[in-house]
Order: structure tokens, then sequence, then C-alpha cells
């Protein structure tokens, strides 16, 4: 018996030998320059006020280096292949580095103890695919922890405490048999096994949500019972009703309401799972009483302040006007931009509803936005030459791109305007203002995906008239002339475009054809028929190689 124990142990012990062996070589043999473009990405998508990452230098190009960068590990010092990266207690912003999943050989990530922010990705196991140590503690992520974390097999620690998450536990969590180590402790939103069960709503946040059900909604309502209505002609006649049919009026009226209100409220939950609620006190005390020092900007839904958390956290709060009815630019706002992650979108974190007040909190951009650099003063648009307004215009076509092609539902943005593109440290765009977004399907039909639909006309012309306003966005950036002045001496709709045209800034400096090619492009983009502007990923292919100092384009 001795004997057959030592032997089935001596088995398995080779077995796993093997299969580490085995991963490991697996590991050995891929590519590198994936490792290299997950670390590039990383950092450029978070913020890093305290400077932690400066020991990233990609201008290297020896083998292994970025195995010196702090906070790396390899599988080997002399190759670029990431075995665990640690960047614990950094002082790091932003949400969760998606390009982390072009580290194809990472078993271990501790990025906790940081100002991260937004939702754990719905995806994480794709993201992650062989980690065995995950730590996402100690920052602010929110909404709920995604059911696919139970499909990261190799688990063997999980720490997400001290974070804003909510909902109910993944029961499938515990069935990742290798799980050691498993913390969600000062998440006040979470429920489920192994703690206090998940209840229902409370009344008091009942009511507290149903505060936003307004105007529309009433008009759905309303037109239920009309829709009833007509029904129930060919079951009462026009005689006057008895008691027993008043009790059938009222019952079925109730039961077809039920669902209407059921179906709002259910909706509005959503939004919580989009962003953070954040409290108004909170937000008032950031702003010392939104106070007109704090205000940045004045938009058509309300005013921008400027908030400083005491974390230290720069926030902008778009604090909507209270003497309108904007509870469909706001909820859209939520469940448009709350639902879309790109390098290229901004960020929104969280929202607050309370009574009549209506606040999104963003991520704060430190450049303002793109009209003020072109418009407001001379040495503004100096500062702008002709290399970075064409990585603003290549950023705003990638977003626009992704928008329109790379989400799994197409998304209109219907308003885009230099107002609405904002500009972060390094000038990087990013497009804001998503209350007149539109979902889209395949066959470009108009889906409810906010509270309120609001699709008026078809699919392809809300694309295209997304690229006629970023035409108007291209014909800014290369003239430096307001959309009203375009019209004004020489028409660029309806003539030729040519250096005349063109910012007096951006001449005579060596990039004449390329601004030339670019006021082309622009004006591509707005012709007046739209079957002949171009698509999107035309427009984004043409300014990449413009940015690239092509002078060689058709």
């Amino acid at each position: 018996m001795e004997i057959s124990n030592f032997t089935t142990k001596s088995f398995f012990l080779v077995s796993n030998i093997l299969g580490f062996l085995l991963f490991g070589r697996i590991y050995l043999c891929s590519a590198t320059e994936t490792d290299i473009h997950c670390l590039k990405s990383i950092k450029d998508s978070l913020q890093d006020p305290f400077n932690s990452l400066d020991s990233w230098d990609f201008s290297n190009s020896t083998e292994g280096f970025i195995c010196r960068f702090i906070g790396i590990e390899c599988w080997h010092p002399d190759e670029n292949k990431v075995l665990n990266i640690m960047l614990s207690k950094m002082g790091l912003i932003g949400e969760f580095p998606r390009g982390i999943q072009n580290c194809t050989s990472l078993t271990g990530l501790n990025i906790s103890n940081n100002n991260l922010y937004g939702t754990i990705p719905s995806d994480i196991s794709v993201i992650l695919e062989h980690v065995t140590t995950l730590d996402l503690s100690n920052n602010t992520f929110s909404g709920n922890i995604p059911p696919d974390i139970a499909n990261c097999a190799y688990l063997n620690i999980l720490k997400l405490e001290n974070n804003n998450l909510e909902g109910e536990i993944p029961s499938r969590i515990g069935d990742l048999v290798r799980l050691k180590t498993f913390s969600v402790a000062n998440n006040p939103g979470i429920c489920g096994e192994p703690l206090n069960k998940c209840e229902d709503i409370s009344e008091d946040k009942w009511k507290d949500t149903c505060s936003f059900i307004q105007g529309k909604t009433i008009n759905k309502i309303i037109f239920s019972v009309n829709k009833w209505k007509l029904r129930s002609k060919q079951h009462v006649t026009s005689a006057k009703l008895s008691s027993n049919h008043k009790f059938y009026f009222l019952e079925y009226f109730l039961l077809l309401l039920f669902p209407v209100i059921q179906y709002v409220f259910l909706q509005i939950l959503k939004l919580e799972k989009f962003v953070s609620r954040m409290s108004f006190m909170e937000l008032e005390k950031a702003t010392s009483g939104f106070s007109e020092d704090y205000l940045v900007g004045n938009g058509m839904l309300g005013k921008v302040y400027k908030a400083i958390l005491p974390n230290d956290w720069t926030l902008a709060i778009k604090k909507f006007n209270d003497w309108e009815n904007l509870e469909e630019e706001f909820v859209s706002e939520i469940t448009t931009l709350g639902g879309l992650r790109h390098q290229n979108l901004l960020p929104l974190i969280g929202f607050c509803a309370e009574k009549e007040k209506r606040l999104l909190v963003y991520k704060y951009m430190h450049n303002g936005n793109l009209h003020e650099w072109l418009h407001s003063t001379e040495d503004n648009a100096k500062i702008l030459d002709f290399h970075l307004r064409a990585k603003i215009a290549l950023g705003v076509a990638k977003g626009l791109a992704w928008l329109h092609h790379g989400h799994e539902l197409h998304v209109t943005h219907g308003s885009i305007s230099t107002r609405c593109i904002l500009l972060d440290q390094y000038f990087e765009p990013k497009i804001s203002n998503f209350w007149e977004a539109k979902f889209w399907s395949k066959n470009d039909t108009a889906l409810s995906w906010s509270l309120f639909p609001v699709a008026e006309y078809s699919g392809l012309g809300s694309y295209k008239q997304d690229i006629y306003c970023f035409g108007v966005v291209l014909l800014e950036l290369v003239t430096g002339k307001e959309p009203y002045e375009l019209t004004s001496s020489r028409n660029l709709f309806d003539h030729s475009p040519c250096l005349l045209d063109a910012d007096r800034h951006l001449l005579g400096k060596g990039v004449d054809d390329l601004t030339l090619q670019f006021l082309e492009l622009a004006c591509n983009c707005v012709k007046f028929f739209p079957n002949k502007r171009p698509t999107v990923l035309e427009v984004y292919d043409t300014l990449r190689l413009i940015s690239q100092g092509r002078t060689d384009l058709v």
C-alpha cells in the first residue's frame, strides 16, 4: 500500500513538473513585441502624477530592456516577456488598463492602492487568461464583480477589498478550485455568499429612484393606457359600466401599468451599473458650493466645474440646469458614454441624482477643449503646429471609427464639434457630449439602449452626419476659422481648396503639401451629398498617412 501511494504521488509530481515545463516552454516560444506594446499601452492609458513610471523608457531596443522597468518581473532577465506586473502604491489614475491583454505570458497582476476607477472589465478572463494572482484592492472600482472572473481558472489569490463594488458575488467563484485567498471586504454594496443575503431594494431607494421618472415616461404610460382603451372597445359597450366592469377596468389598467413602471424602474437601476452614484453633498463640498472660482465651462446643458476631492483627485462636474427638463439628455449620457470605454472617449466616472439635482462626473482634462485652443487667443493657435493638429484629428478619427465599426453595437455621436473634443495633458483628444448619441444594430435599426429611444432617421444618414460634423472640425483645424467664417469670403463647401484657405500659422513650415492634403480631406467630408462623403475608416487611414508625413496620397 505504501509503495502504491508513493507511486501515485510520484506520478502526479512528475506530471505537474512536466506540465509546468511545457507551460513554461509555451511562454518561452511566445512573441515579445506584444509585451512591449502591452507596457506602452498601460503607461499611455494611466495618469502618473508622481512620475512613478519614469523608468519605462521605450526608446531603448536592447533585449530584455523592459525587465528593468520598475514594477516589472520577467520570465528571464534577458527576454522581453513579462511574468508579473506590480504597480502598487504608485498614485496611478485611470481605468483598468485593457492593454494588459497583450502581456500574454502574465501570471501576476497587482495594481492595488492606486486611484483606479470604473468597472472591472466584463471579459476579464480574456484579458488575464493565465493569471494566478490578481490584486485590485484599495482603489475605487465600481459596478458588479463580473461573473466572467470565475473563468480565470488559474487564480490562487483574488483581492478586491476597499473598492466601491456592489451587487451579488458571482456564485461560480466557488468553482475556482485553486483559489486560496479571496477578499471583498469594505465594499458596502457587495452581498451574497459568504456575506449577507442580497435583499430586495428598500422602499426609500424605490422612492429615490422614482424621482427620475418624468416627462417622457408619463407619455409612455399614457400611450399604453390609450392603447388599452382602443382594445377595450370590443369588450365594453358604450352603456354605463357596472361595478363589476369598473373593477375589471381597474384591474386590467393596473396589470397594464405595472410592467411599464417596472420597466422604467429597472432601466433606472441600470444607471448605477454603468457608473458610480455619488453624493451631492460631497460634490458640492469639492467645488466650494459650486463657486464661480471653480467654474471652467458653460455649455448647452449646464455649467462645468473643476472639483478637487479630499484624496487630491481632480474631476470635472457637469451641473445640469435646474430650470430645464433635461432628464432624457442626462440618462442618455450615462447609458451611452457610461457603457463605452476607449482611449479617445472622455471617461465618465459617476453621476448624482438627488431630488431635482442632476450632475455628471468626468475625468478632468487639463487642456480644456479644442475650440478654445483654436479660437481663443493667437498664442494658443501658434502652439498648435501642424503635427499637433494632425495628432488631434487622428485621435478623434480613431475614436469615431471605433464608435461606428469597432463596438459590438454601432454608435453615432450626432453632434461632434471642437467644443466637445477635450484635450488631456498630452493633447490626446477625448470625445465628449454623448446626449444625442444613438446605438444601431447591424441592419441599422435603432436600438432602445437608453431609457428613452430617440432614433429619428436611418442609420446611414446618422453615420454620414457624423462625417459631416467631423469635416467641419477638420476645416477648423486646418483653416483656424470658426464654422460661421468658413462660408464668408471663400466657400470651401463649393470650391476646390487651395493653400490660401489654410491657417497662416501652418504655412511655410515645410508641410505645405500635407496641409493641402488635410484641407482636401476636410472638404470631402462636408460634401453636400452624403453618399459622396468618405467613411470614417477611409478618413482615419488618410489622416494616419498624413500624420506620418506621407506626401504621396491620392
